[in-house]
């Protein structure tokens, strides 16, 4: 992803991107402090690990690490597929003479409950990885 530099305070920088992939993406929550403190979430935080020489205005490029995108894929699809299933199989257990509608239904509310719980938890407990600057597109 590619930003614009706003600020720096220490090894953090605060990049002006267009937030068209963060969507459901842990970069979400790296504009999680300034919405709460009613700043531009535009807004994201990424780290300069490698100490490169960054000033205000310059284009640089981010990178997230893959870790971080696999452990995001498997929370966001793991949970809500094993909800449908759990409430479709209980469902079946609790009430042995349902149809399939009546299932499937249970699956969906199940779905959407563990959707929620994941969603909820991330919120609760933000992830700490940041993307890192991986380099200087625009002086």
């Amino acid at each position: 992803m590619k930003g614009r530099i706003y600020s720096i305070k220490g090894t953090t920088v605060f990049l002006a991107v267009e937030r068209t992939a963060c969507f459901g993406c842990t970069a979400q929550e790296c504009a999680r402090e300034r919405r709460e403190r009613g700043q531009n979430p535009r807004l994201i935080a990424a780290e300069n690990r490698t100490g490169q020489n960054l000033s205000p205005g310059r284009i640089v490029e981010t990178e997230t690490a893959k870790r971080s995108l696999v452990k995001q894929a498997l929370l966001s699809l793991l949970p809500p597929f094993g909800g449908f299933v759990a409430g479709f199989a209980l469902a079946g257990v609790l009430s042995p003479v349902s149809g399939d509608g009546a299932r499937g239904a249970a699956g969906v509310a199940g779905l959407f409950l563990a959707g929620f719980a994941v969603y909820a938890l991330r919120k609760r407990f933000p992830d700490k990885s940041r993307p890192h600057i991986v380099k200087v597109i625009h002086h």
